[in-house]
């Protein structure tokens, strides 16, 4: 599978990070977008280069992707330094406004500092990421753009919530060819069963189609996970589950990995 958000780097030193990775690899992981979470550190730049630095050092099958979450400490003199670690997908905010966008619990807007840093990222083909973003800065954001991602939400019509995803939105970003993690966050599943999960993944299928969707566990994120669904050895069962569910293995193939490869393989980073 490839899972389109992880904070496990924040979680763990590098020998534990190290073993952890191991563990996804045996469990037939092929790429995680290795989030750093920067909205409570002093200094997020030194945590970004430090990412970058382990990363690059893994010894492992598994495509490690750096992604930033909140990137309110970036600026036009700083960016090139972001720039030079490589990041995969960029997220503008976490839940609370900065002085790039609006986030998911606030009203703000896409600012002009917001807008720069977009073109500098889109330039450098960064993707940008709109999990956190509230509806304002989400349209904001994704008119006239392309290689706009998801990386770990669910959907609003299956349960209401700030963070999730409602169906213009998700209409815009499968038309433009973007990317969504569908998440395993419980309090925006609306549940914590598998059941919970597939009515997401139903509710996708029924409405947009087979592509489009992946997923982004959030583990090492959140305490909230379905039963059954809390590591990476679990999915087998939950993709066993899908299949006696209806889902062909075509289309369980595809949220597991096909639709994620596709999009990678669009911006060249797999």
């Amino acid at each position: 599978m490839i899972d389109l958000h992880n904070d496990v780097f924040i979680k763990m030193d590098k020998q534990k990070f190290a073993e952890y990775i191991k563990d996804a690899e045996q469990n037939g992981v092929e790429a995680i977008f290795v989030s750093v979470w920067t909205t409570e550190m002093e200094k997020p730049m030194e945590q970004v280069r430090r990412c970058r630095q382990v990363i690059d050092e893994m010894d492992t099958r598994v495509k490690l992707l750096l992604h930033i979450e909140d990137a309110g400490f970036v600026n036009e003199g700083n960016i090139d330094e972001l720039l030079s670690y490589h990041p995969y997908s960029v997220g503008l905010t976490w839940n609370y406004d900065n002085p790039l966008a609006g986030g998911a619990k606030q009203e703000g807007s896409l600012t002009p500092l917001g807008k720069v840093v977009i073109e500098r990222l889109v330039r450098a083909g960064v993707c940008i990421d709109v999990a956190h973003l509230n509806r304002k800065s989400f349209w904001q954001v994704v008119e006239g753009s392309r290689g706009i991602i998801c990386t770990h939400a669910c959907f609003d019509e299956v349960c209401p919530h700030g963070r999730n995803l409602d169906r213009e939105q998700v209409r815009a970003l499968v038309d433009m060819g973007g990317l969504i993690g569908l998440t395993l966050v419980g309090e925006f599943l609306g549940g914590r069963t598998r059941d919970d999960v597939y009515a997401h993944i139903k509710y996708f299928i029924d409405n947009f189609g087979e592509s489009g969707l992946a997923i982004g566990t959030d583990f090492m994120g959140t305490m909230d996970l379905p039963s059954g669904l809390e590591g990476y050895s679990d999915f087998k069962g939950f993709w066993e589950y899908l299949e006696k569910k209806g889902l062909s293995k075509g289309v369980i193939d595809k949220i597991a990995f096909g639709n994620a490869k596709v999009f990678l393989n669009t911006y060249n980073k797999l």
